[in-house]
């Protein structure tokens, strides 16, 4: 990962994020917000603004977790991509 380091960035997802990054030439975002005493954490594609997963739960630590294992970047975990990953802010 350039611009951040790998945990940093892992760690910051537990605290409403907002991160930009670059992947393989495409722009993304992953916001994490509180609604109605749930967090949602979600990954958008900014370039084609599709949503590239949601997820929505009590737990903050259930949402990381669904979105480690989650295949959102050509078919890779954020584990297996994160090489590949340009942090631009947040």
């Amino acid at each position: 990962m350039i611009g951040k380091s790998f945990q940093s960035f892992i760690d910051e997802l537990y605290y409403n994020p907002e991160i930009e990054f670059f992947y393989r030439g495409e722009r993304y975002m992953i916001s994490g917000y509180v609604e109605e005493n749930q967090y949602t954490l979600e990954v958008t594609n900014i370039g084609t603004s599709s949503v590239l997963f949601k997820v929505t739960a009590a737990s903050r630590d259930a949402c990381v977790s669904n979105f480690e294992s989650a295949p959102i970047f050509n078919a890779k975990t954020i584990f297996e991509a994160e090489k590949e990953i340009e942090v631009l802010y947040g």
